[in-house]
Protein backbone atom coordinates (compact mmCIF):
# COMPACT_ATOMS: atom_id res chain seq x y z
CA UNK A 1 0.00 0.00 0.00
CA UNK A 2 1.32 3.41 -0.97
CA UNK A 3 1.39 5.72 2.08
CA UNK A 4 2.83 8.63 0.13
CA UNK A 5 -0.26 9.56 -1.85
CA UNK A 6 -0.57 13.35 -2.10
CA UNK A 7 -3.83 15.27 -1.64
CA UNK A 8 -3.52 16.63 -5.17
CA UNK A 9 -3.37 13.09 -6.54
CA UNK A 10 -6.56 12.15 -4.71
CA UNK A 11 -8.29 15.28 -6.00
CA UNK A 12 -7.16 14.58 -9.56
CA UNK A 13 -8.32 10.96 -9.31
CA UNK A 14 -11.79 11.94 -8.05
CA UNK A 15 -12.04 14.63 -10.71
CA UNK A 16 -11.34 12.06 -13.42
CA UNK A 17 -13.60 9.44 -11.85
CA UNK A 18 -16.80 11.31 -11.11
CA UNK A 19 -18.73 8.04 -10.53
CA UNK A 20 -16.48 7.02 -7.60
CA UNK A 21 -19.06 7.85 -4.94
CA UNK A 22 -21.74 6.10 -6.97
CA UNK A 23 -19.80 2.90 -6.33
CA UNK A 24 -18.96 3.73 -2.68
CA UNK A 25 -21.91 5.90 -1.51
CA UNK A 26 -21.35 5.03 2.18
CA UNK A 27 -18.12 7.03 2.14
CA UNK A 28 -20.14 10.22 1.81
CA UNK A 29 -21.69 9.59 5.21
CA UNK A 30 -18.24 9.39 6.77
CA UNK A 31 -16.87 12.59 5.22
CA UNK A 32 -16.79 15.79 7.26
CA UNK A 33 -15.55 19.26 6.44
CA UNK A 34 -15.08 22.45 8.50
CA UNK A 35 -17.85 25.02 8.74
CA UNK A 36 -16.75 28.13 6.71
CA UNK A 37 -17.31 30.43 9.72
CA UNK A 38 -17.00 28.41 12.93
CA UNK A 39 -14.57 25.73 11.79
CA UNK A 40 -16.77 23.08 13.41
CA UNK A 41 -17.01 19.79 11.54
CA UNK A 42 -20.15 19.42 9.45
CA UNK A 43 -21.41 16.87 6.97
CA UNK A 44 -21.10 17.21 3.22
CA UNK A 45 -24.86 17.70 2.98
CA UNK A 46 -24.73 20.59 5.44
CA UNK A 47 -21.90 22.14 3.43
CA UNK A 48 -23.96 21.88 0.24
CA UNK A 49 -26.89 23.58 1.97
CA UNK A 50 -24.60 26.41 3.12
CA UNK A 51 -23.28 26.82 -0.44
CA UNK A 52 -26.79 26.88 -1.88
CA UNK A 53 -27.85 29.54 0.63
CA UNK A 54 -24.82 31.66 -0.25
CA UNK A 55 -25.60 31.31 -3.98
CA UNK A 56 -29.24 32.24 -3.33
CA UNK A 57 -28.22 35.36 -1.40
CA UNK A 58 -25.81 36.35 -4.15
CA UNK A 59 -28.44 35.88 -6.84
CA UNK A 60 -30.97 37.86 -4.79
CA UNK A 61 -28.54 40.77 -4.54
CA UNK A 62 -28.03 40.68 -8.31
CA UNK A 63 -31.78 40.52 -8.94
CA UNK A 64 -32.40 43.46 -6.59
CA UNK A 65 -29.68 45.46 -8.37
CA UNK A 66 -31.20 44.72 -11.79
CA UNK A 67 -34.66 45.64 -10.51
CA UNK A 68 -33.29 48.94 -9.20
CA UNK A 69 -31.61 49.69 -12.55
CA UNK A 70 -34.79 48.79 -14.42
CA UNK A 71 -36.80 51.12 -12.20
CA UNK A 72 -34.43 54.03 -12.76
CA UNK A 73 -34.33 53.40 -16.51
CA UNK A 74 -38.13 53.32 -16.56
CA UNK A 75 -38.31 56.68 -14.83
CA UNK A 76 -35.73 58.16 -17.21
CA UNK A 77 -37.56 56.78 -20.25
CA UNK A 78 -40.77 58.41 -19.04
CA UNK A 79 -39.01 61.76 -18.72
CA UNK A 80 -37.61 61.40 -22.22
CA UNK A 81 -41.14 60.62 -23.44
CA UNK A 82 -42.43 63.84 -21.83
CA UNK A 83 -39.52 65.80 -23.29
CA UNK A 84 -40.15 64.46 -26.80
CA UNK A 85 -43.82 65.45 -26.59
CA UNK A 86 -42.92 68.98 -25.53
CA UNK A 87 -40.30 69.26 -28.26
CA UNK A 88 -42.65 68.01 -30.98
CA UNK A 89 -45.37 70.39 -29.83
CA UNK A 90 -43.12 73.46 -30.04
CA UNK A 91 -44.42 75.98 -32.60
CA UNK A 92 -41.01 77.23 -33.76
CA UNK A 93 -37.27 76.84 -33.16
CA UNK A 94 -37.14 79.57 -30.50
CA UNK A 95 -39.85 77.84 -28.49
CA UNK A 96 -38.04 74.52 -28.96
CA UNK A 97 -34.83 75.96 -27.51
CA UNK A 98 -36.73 77.43 -24.56
CA UNK A 99 -38.28 74.00 -23.95
CA UNK A 100 -34.85 72.33 -24.09
CA UNK A 101 -33.46 74.59 -21.35
CA UNK A 102 -36.56 74.23 -19.19
CA UNK A 103 -36.69 70.43 -19.60
CA UNK A 104 -33.01 70.02 -18.76
CA UNK A 105 -33.54 71.99 -15.55
CA UNK A 106 -36.93 70.64 -14.45
CA UNK A 107 -37.27 67.16 -15.97
CA UNK A 108 -33.64 66.07 -15.75
CA UNK A 109 -32.42 68.28 -12.86
CA UNK A 110 -29.32 69.53 -14.71
CA UNK A 111 -27.45 72.26 -12.84
CA UNK A 112 -25.61 73.98 -15.72
CA UNK A 113 -26.78 74.10 -19.33
CA UNK A 114 -25.23 75.66 -22.41
CA UNK A 115 -25.97 75.33 -26.12
CA UNK A 116 -23.31 76.53 -28.56
CA UNK A 117 -22.80 76.39 -32.30
CA UNK A 118 -20.01 76.91 -34.79
CA UNK A 119 -22.29 77.58 -37.74
CA UNK A 120 -24.48 80.67 -38.04
CA UNK A 121 -28.22 79.92 -37.73
CA UNK A 122 -30.35 81.11 -40.63
CA UNK A 123 -32.68 83.07 -38.33
CA UNK A 124 -32.26 85.22 -35.24
CA UNK A 125 -32.40 82.91 -32.23
CA UNK A 126 -31.78 83.22 -28.49
CA UNK A 127 -30.22 80.50 -26.39
CA UNK A 128 -27.51 79.37 -28.81
CA UNK A 129 -24.10 80.97 -28.33
CA UNK A 130 -21.96 81.23 -31.42
CA UNK A 131 -18.32 80.16 -31.10
CA UNK A 132 -15.48 81.17 -33.36
CA UNK A 133 -12.38 79.03 -33.90
CA UNK A 134 -9.86 81.61 -32.74
CA UNK A 135 -9.45 80.08 -29.27
CA UNK A 136 -7.58 76.86 -28.63
CA UNK A 137 -10.22 75.30 -26.37
CA UNK A 138 -12.91 75.86 -29.02
CA UNK A 139 -10.86 74.03 -31.64
CA UNK A 140 -10.13 71.21 -29.18
CA UNK A 141 -13.82 70.95 -28.29
CA UNK A 142 -14.97 70.66 -31.89
CA UNK A 143 -12.27 68.12 -32.78
CA UNK A 144 -13.27 65.99 -29.76
CA UNK A 145 -16.92 65.63 -30.73
CA UNK A 146 -18.29 62.79 -32.87
CA UNK A 147 -21.77 62.64 -34.40
CA UNK A 148 -24.25 60.66 -32.26
CA UNK A 149 -21.62 60.00 -29.58
CA UNK A 150 -22.16 61.87 -26.30
CA UNK A 151 -18.99 62.38 -24.25
CA UNK A 152 -18.96 62.44 -20.44
CA UNK A 153 -16.18 63.15 -17.96
CA UNK A 154 -14.06 65.87 -16.41
CA UNK A 155 -14.06 69.39 -17.70
CA UNK A 156 -11.00 71.49 -18.50
CA UNK A 157 -11.04 74.87 -16.76
CA UNK A 158 -10.98 76.81 -20.06
CA UNK A 159 -13.87 74.74 -21.39
CA UNK A 160 -15.84 75.39 -18.21
CA UNK A 161 -15.47 79.16 -18.41
CA UNK A 162 -16.05 79.21 -22.16
CA UNK A 163 -19.16 77.05 -22.12
CA UNK A 164 -20.90 77.93 -18.88
CA UNK A 165 -19.52 81.39 -18.00
CA UNK A 166 -19.44 80.59 -14.30
CA UNK A 167 -16.80 80.58 -11.59
CA UNK A 168 -18.57 77.72 -9.77
CA UNK A 169 -16.62 74.49 -9.85
CA UNK A 170 -18.09 72.02 -12.32
CA UNK A 171 -16.95 68.50 -11.49
CA UNK A 172 -18.28 66.69 -14.54
CA UNK A 173 -19.84 67.44 -17.90
CA UNK A 174 -21.76 65.70 -20.65
CA UNK A 175 -21.42 66.95 -24.22
CA UNK A 176 -24.23 66.09 -26.62
CA UNK A 177 -23.02 66.67 -30.20
CA UNK A 178 -25.64 68.30 -32.40
CA UNK A 179 -25.29 67.43 -36.06
CA UNK A 180 -26.35 65.16 -38.87
CA UNK A 181 -24.93 62.11 -40.58
CA UNK A 182 -26.47 61.69 -44.01
CA UNK A 183 -25.01 59.22 -46.48
CA UNK A 184 -21.69 59.28 -44.66
CA UNK A 185 -21.55 63.08 -44.56
CA UNK A 186 -20.86 63.87 -40.90
CA UNK A 187 -21.34 67.43 -39.77
CA UNK A 188 -21.45 68.83 -36.24
CA UNK A 189 -22.86 72.32 -36.05
CA UNK A 190 -23.13 72.60 -32.27
CA UNK A 191 -23.24 70.98 -28.85
CA UNK A 192 -25.50 70.89 -25.82
CA UNK A 193 -23.31 70.95 -22.71
CA UNK A 194 -24.65 69.70 -19.38
CA UNK A 195 -22.63 70.41 -16.24
CA UNK A 196 -22.81 69.07 -12.67
CA UNK A 197 -21.06 69.98 -9.43
CA UNK A 198 -20.90 66.23 -8.65
CA UNK A 199 -19.51 63.25 -10.54
CA UNK A 200 -22.91 62.69 -12.14
CA UNK A 201 -21.51 62.63 -15.68
CA UNK A 202 -18.62 60.25 -15.09
CA UNK A 203 -16.82 58.63 -18.08
CA UNK A 204 -18.42 55.28 -17.09
CA UNK A 205 -21.95 56.65 -17.47
CA UNK A 206 -24.09 54.87 -20.05
CA UNK A 207 -24.92 57.18 -22.95
CA UNK A 208 -27.81 55.36 -24.66
CA UNK A 209 -30.53 57.72 -23.40
CA UNK A 210 -28.27 60.75 -23.82
CA UNK A 211 -27.79 59.79 -27.46
CA UNK A 212 -31.58 59.69 -27.93
CA UNK A 213 -31.92 63.17 -26.41
CA UNK A 214 -29.14 64.54 -28.62
CA UNK A 215 -30.69 63.02 -31.75
CA UNK A 216 -34.11 64.50 -30.95
CA UNK A 217 -32.66 67.97 -30.42
CA UNK A 218 -30.65 67.71 -33.63
CA UNK A 219 -33.73 66.67 -35.61
CA UNK A 220 -35.79 69.57 -34.22
CA UNK A 221 -33.14 72.27 -34.78
CA UNK A 222 -31.41 70.97 -37.91
CA UNK A 223 -33.27 73.33 -40.23
CA UNK A 224 -31.61 76.28 -38.51
CA UNK A 225 -28.28 75.24 -40.02
CA UNK A 226 -29.29 74.02 -43.47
Amino acid sequence: MNNNVQAEEVANYLNKNRAFFHIFPDLLNELSIPHPKTGKEISLLEKQIINLRAQKNKLQIEVDALRNIAGKNGELLHRIYLFSNLLLASKNEQEAIDIIYKAMRELFAVEHIAMVSWDVPNSNIKGITQLGLSQGWVVALKSTLRVHKPACGLLDNDWQKGLFHTEKKIASVCLLPLGSQNLGNKKIWGVLALGATSNRFSPELGTYFLKIIGNMITARLQRLFE
